[in-house]
This record gives C-alpha cells, structure tokens and sequence, in this order.
C-alpha cells in the first residue's frame, strides 16, 4: 500500500512536470521573440523598503478584540517540521502551550496538548475552524484535517470572541480559524518531498487547473505521511494518507460559489505516559516506552505497543455560496459535512464481575456530523450589521457509544463483550446570533449576542447479566435542554493610523462533564447499590461559561510592532471531580470555579530590510477560586493554587534573517515551573527549547520555478523534559499522565513548482 501510494505520487508529478516541459520547450522561442518586441516597452522597477518583504504575523490595528494572525509565510517559517497539524504553526504565540509525544504531531490522538491561557482543550479540535466552520472537533481523525500547504493563514482569538466568530463547541479557551488557499488563478503544481529523523518521510502534490473557460478554478492535492516512533515499537503514524481538493466559481459580479473536501486516512501507535517519579528521572526514563513483546502475563500484556494505537479515516465537505445584494450588502450559506470512523485500542484495568481486571479496552467510533451557517453582512446608514444562524447536529461521542474489552492471553486477545455500550443519538446547536459597529471618527464601536441552544442526545445504556444484552434504567438518561446567551462588546479608540487602544468583554462556552457517563457505568455495581442513578449525576451535567475582560493596545509602525494585553476572565461550572455522599465516588460534575489573571506581550522590530527580530510573552496566574469537596472528610485545599500544567511565564524569541536566497529562522521557546496537580505537590522545573529552520532557494531550473531547499531542526540541543500531559484541571497528587517532549529532529525538505 506504502509503496504503490508514492509510486502514484511520483509517477503524478513526473507526468505533470515532463507535460509542462514540453510545452514550455514548444513555446520557447515564441516567448523570446515576444520578450524582444516588448523590452522597449519596460517600466523601471520599483523597489519598497520597509519590512524587507516577509512578515510572519498579519498585524490587526483596529479590531476591538485580541487576535493574532499567522501568514502563508508565517506558517512556513515557524509552523513545525511537519506539515500536517496546525496547531504546530502556533507553539511561539503568547499564553499558547502546544505540545507532542512526538516531533511531527501525530501523537496520541486524544491529548493534542493544547492549552490556551491555561484552559485545557480537552476534546481534540473543539476549538478549531476551518473558513468559520466547526467541522473538526471529535475524537479520530477529524482534527488533522487539511495539509497546512493548502492554508492561507492561521488567526488564534483569545479572549471576549466577537459574535460572528465564535460558531464553535468550545471558546473559553480561545478559538483557532485556519483559511485555506483558492485555486491559483495560473495552471500548476507543487511539489514536495521530505525525509528525516526516525524514518520520516513526507511527499505531498498539488495540482492547479489555472481558470478555466466560463471562469472555474480547482486544485486538488495528495500527501503520504509515516515515521517511526522515536521510543519504543511502532510507528507514528503508521501511515497518513490525506487528498485535499478545492474549487472555485463566480457566477458574474455578485454570485460566488466555493467547495471544499478532504479524505483522510490515519494509522498511528500511542506513547506510553510516565509517572512523577518517572517525569523526575528522565535519565532513566527517557525511553520508557511500551513493551516490545508479548510476555503471557496479563497485567504486564496490556501494555505490549500495538495493543496500544488508534486508526481513522474520514472524509469532509464544506462550501461558500455567497451573494451580494447590493454594493454594501450579502448574503452568504456555508454548510459543512463531516464523516468519520475508527477505533482506539488501550490497555487498562477496569471492574469485571467485581474484579479489576487487566484488559484491552477498544472504543470504536463511527459517527458523522453536519451543520450550515447562513449570515447576511450590510452597510446601513448607522451602523454595519451582521446576523446569521448557526445549525449543527452530530452523532455521539461524546460521551463515547462503544467500547469492547478484550482479555490478553498467550494466544492474543480474547474478546470479552462489552464494557459500556449505548444506542448512537444526536447532538444539536440552534444557534442565532446578532453583530453591530459603528465608528465615530477614531472610535470603534462592536457589540453583539449570540443565543446557544444544545439539545443533548439521549444515552439508552445497556448491560450484560448473564450475557445478555438489557437495557439498562440506571445507565440511561433522557434527551437533555441547555441554553445560554453569550454577549460580546469591544471599543477601541485609534491614537493615529498606526496604533489605538481596545477594551473587549466576552462570554464564552466550554467543558461539559460527559465523562459522568463513562465513570459510572464502569462503577454500577457501587452507584446501584447506594441507589444512585445516572440520572441524579447528569442534573450537574451543564456548559461551563467564562467571562473574559482584556485591555491592549497595538503599535504597528512598518519597521516594529508592539502588541501589550492585560487580561481578567471568570470561569464558572467547571467540570471537576467531586464527592458524591450518596455513593462515596467521586463523580464528574461541572460545580467549580475559577479565574484567571494576567498579561502578554507581543513585540517585533526590523533592524534591516532583511532581519527581523521578535518576542513573544505572557504571565499568567490561573487559580480555583474556592475549595473542592472531593474527600469525604471534607473539603481538598486547592483555593488559590496553580491549576495544573500552567506555567505563570513564558516566553518565545525568534529571529528571520535573509541573505540572498538563504533564510535562517532561529526561534528559542521557554516554558516556565508548572505543577502536575491541583494541590501543587509535583512542580515540574522551567525549560527552554531551540529550533532551527533553514531554506535556501535556487534559481529556476529549465520549467522547474522556484526549486527550495530545507533543512528544519527540532530541539537543537535535544533538550529532555516533559512535554503534555493527560489530565483534568483538578488532577489528584499521583494521578497525572506525564509524556517525555520530542527530542532532537532533523527533516530535510526539496520542493519545486512547474
């Protein structure tokens, strides 16, 4: 399969290229003497000094809100040694902690390792948008979706969310849009092939049409992924196949129609995850992995590699009609849909028949989801307006639908029925929302509501006594109604062009306590005896909401920028582990509270036409704002600590420089003192990081444009420290999964367009 893949890939491009050649050889003494008639005709170049022609960050100087955008150039220069996750390309921004088991962001599916001034995004891709559209955000593949060569540009919002932006499952954390390239407007292709550390190898192809008659525009691309893991058996991932296409369509001035998809198919194996005593010896630890081979004792078997890996495919379509009304006015429909199934395999112990039992759990998914958001924008005479409605409805998880257990013998695995299962129900968001702005000369004024209405699915469970599969009353619950309404307000106030000051008040949504469901069908036999039912937990079941208060200013004058941001959010009905006295378990319920405190400081300067310098900073003290009662003593002193894995500082430093047709990208990361747990028992020490990115770019080569070569370095100095971590807010001391950060990584990178 690997090798039919790239001798496709290959045999796709040498076709294109050697189709190009001829024509470009055919038409080659025609351009020239069309060259020789028109150089009478030449216009003196212009040449524009200032920022030296490359920027990695898109500068916003009048939007009443915090936001940071990376460019196609950007994305390029900092966004990771591999192409294939985005959220790589955001590692350097302030309050922004991106982490990987692995150097090329494929790790272990469901702890992405993303937090966002110290908020945890739990579920993978709740948080991220592609063109506005919530199509990512469920566990499997639906998070790696689009290669980041078919991106324009990456907008990270943190903060108060405007109104029309913030159509997402989770925004308290902050919100990742990505927008994606058109179709060239000139037929091509792209070409790129990278090989590195531990086997890694990456081809990717895109092909574009140009315009074509009647006025069409198309691309589609291919990419092939695979890498061994840099600890322990198995790959990550195994294998990533990914097809991308795009088209494009103006139906005269005022009608547009745009359509993308994406095919993906993911293969990879999990990191094994240390403990704290383990995390302080990486000396000793630094290649713990999972066991290589099978040893017939089950307790140890459940942690053999490949009964540890998770495998997707899936597929997406989203598209863009848009009309325009008038000359200030239209009307645009987007609707979106996402398919995708797979399985993720780990080893665990869990109850049987009153026993904890080593067993490998396997939690199979196959679930779709689909939505549209219509918005009509217009100029009136008092004000710009924009209203819309967002309409979403998904499958379950979460909480999760299936999981099978199987027991591991000498033999392999034996499958012992079901550990939870339950009847696939629907999800659904009505959501109408409202926008206005209105400037009076240097002020800014917008301000907006967004009603969220969530109907969540109905869970019918099901048990086994005897082996037989019953419904099960305890462990089923009916459909559940939540509504909030989130209103947003900014104003800024320009000091000139070049620089203003803003205030923007948000309320956001996130975490819901789904894995109340999980937690308690794996303890029925306590809950049923204490006569708790699932029910009496999921009345705590809720939306967390958080308000979010942020005062900055920016300074854009060509040569430098500086962006300072103090910021003050509230985070209610967190989703934490409490004591229930009924039962004597703890249980997941969203009854806490939180705040958050601090600043950050973006800051850039173009000493000369060809270097740049910039920094990246924040502290941050996020702290619960009152105790827990997890104990049945009483109460868990955490007033006031640290939430767990969030630093108070933190910094990056990069620099691009450019001499000739070189370009060197140093950028230096530091990440300081965190704690693994919420009573701050287990610190982690500070660290700092340094990477290395190097391109040159050669002169065209017979129909070969723009050939380039790279030379990208991870972890320069193979740094050893603790990347992510897998846990709750309120992680008890001893319970935290900690995963060792990717070392040292070389990839070697040769692209060409024709």
């Amino acid at each position: 399969m690997i090798w039919l893949s790239r001798t496709i890939l290959w045999l796709g491009f040498f076709l294109t290229a050697g189709s190009s050649c001829l024509a470009f050889a055919d038409s080659a003494a025609n351009q020239a003497a069309q060259d020789e008639d028109a150089s009478a005709l030449s216009l003196e170049a212009v040449e524009v000094a200032g920022k030296g022609g490359h920027v990695l960050f898109d500068a916003k100087t009048d939007e009443p809100w915090t936001e940071t955008s990376l460019t196609r150039e950007g994305i390029e220069r900092i966004g990771g040694v591999s192409q294939g996750n985005p959220l790589q390309a955001l590692r350097t921004l302030p309050s922004v902690q991106i982490s990987s088991e692995e150097p090329y962001g494929y790790g272990n599916f469901f702890n992405n390792g993303t937090k966002i001034r110290g908020q945890r995004i739990k579920a993978p891709g709740s948080n991220l948008l592609i063109e506005g559209l919530q199509v990512t955000g469920m566990p499997g593949s639906s998070q790696y979706l689009f290669d980041m060569e078919n991106v324009e540009g990456l907008t990270l919002y943190k903060g108060g969310i405007p109104t029309s932006r913030s159509l997402a499952f989770a925004t308290n954390a902050g919100l990742i849009d990505y927008r994606l390239r058109r179709p060239a407007e000139e037929p091509g292709a792209f070409f790129e092939q990278s090989i590195g550390s531990f086997d890694y190898q990456r081809s990717f192809l895109r092909l574009d049409s140009g315009r074509l008659p009647g006025g069409t525009r198309a691309f589609a691309s291919y990419s092939f992924t695979d890498a061994d893991k840099w600890r322990g058996e198995g790959q990550s991932p195994d294998w990533r196949h990914n097809l991308d296409f795009g088209l494009t369509h103006d139906f005269g001035d005022r009608v547009k129609l745009e359509l993308f998809g994406n095919y993906i198919s993911i293969k990879a194996h999990d990191f094994r995850s240390l403990t704290y005593d383990q995390a302080r010896h990486l000396d000793r630890y630094d290649k713990y992995s999972y066991n290589s081979e099978l040893t017939g004792n089950a307790a140890e078997d459940i942690h053999y590699y490949d009964y540890n890996r998770h495998q997707f495919e899936g597929y997406s379509v989203l598209a863009n009609l848009e009309i325009r009304l008038t000359e200030k006015s239209r009307f645009s429909v987007k609707p979106y849909f996402n398919k995708n199934q797979g399985y993720w395999m780990v080893g665990v112990t869990e109850p049987v028949n009153g026993k904890k039992t080593p067993v490998v759990r396997k939690w199979e998914m196959n679930h779709h989801r689909l939505g549209v958001v219509a918005q009509y924008d217009a100029e009136l005479p008092l004000f710009d307006l924009t209203a819309g409605y967002w309409y979403h409805e998904q499958e379950r998880p979460g909480p999760p639908t299936k999981w099978k257990r199987y027991l591991p013998t000498s033999g392999g695995l034996v499958y012992d029925g079901y550990s939870l299962l339950s009847d696939n129900s629907k999800h659904i968001i009505h959501s109408p929302y409202l926008q206005l702005g209105r400037t009076f000369g240097r002020l800014h004024l917008t301000g907006g509501v967004r009603y969220l209405y969530e109907e969540f699915g109905e869970i019918e469970s099901y048990y086994f006594p005897g082996g037989v599969k019953t419904h099960d009353p305890l462990a089923s619950v009916g459909r559940k109604y939540m509504d909030k309404v989130l209103p947003f307000a900014g104003i800024s106030f320009d000091l000139s062009d070049r620089a203003n000051l803003y205030f923007t008040y948000g309320r956001n949504v996130g975490r819901t306590a789904f894995p109340a469901y999980p937690s308690y069908v794996m303890r029925r036999g306590k809950f049923a005896a204490a006569g708790v039912s699932l029910s009496d937990l999921w009345s705590n079941v809720e939306l967390e909401v958080s308000d979010h208060y942020d005062l900055g200013a920016r300074f854009d004058f060509g040569r430098w920028y500086l962006n300072p941001v103090l910021f003050y959010s509230r985070h209610f009905d967190k989703a934490v582990n409490v004591y229930d006295q009924t039962s004597g378990l703890l249980v997941n319920q969203n009854v806490a509270t939180a705040r958050s405190y601090g600043a950050e400081l973006e800051v850039g300067v173009h000493l000369m036409d060809n270097l740049l310098l910039a920094a990246n900073g924040f502290y941050n003290n996020f702290e619960f704002e009152k105790n827990i009662e997890a104990l049945a003593s009483g109460e868990l002193d955490v007033k006031g600590n640290q939430i767990s894995d969030t630093p108070m500082f933190g910094a990056s430093f990069m620099a691009d420089y450019r001499l000739g047709d070189l370009s060197v990208t140093p950028v230096v990361r530091y990440t300081g003192r965190r704690y693994g747990d919420v009573l701050n028992q287990e610190p982690l020490s500070s660290y700092w990081l340094v990477d290395l990115n190097l391109a040159y770019r050669l002169k065209n080569l017979w129909c070969f444009k723009e050939p380039r070569l790279k030379l990208n370095f991870l972890n320069l100095f193979d740094k050893k420290y603790i990347g992510g971590m897998d846990a709750s807010d309120d992680t008890h001391p001893g319970s935290m999964a900690y995963y060792q950060g990717a070392p040292f990584t070389m990839v070697f990178s040769i692209s060409f367009r024709i």
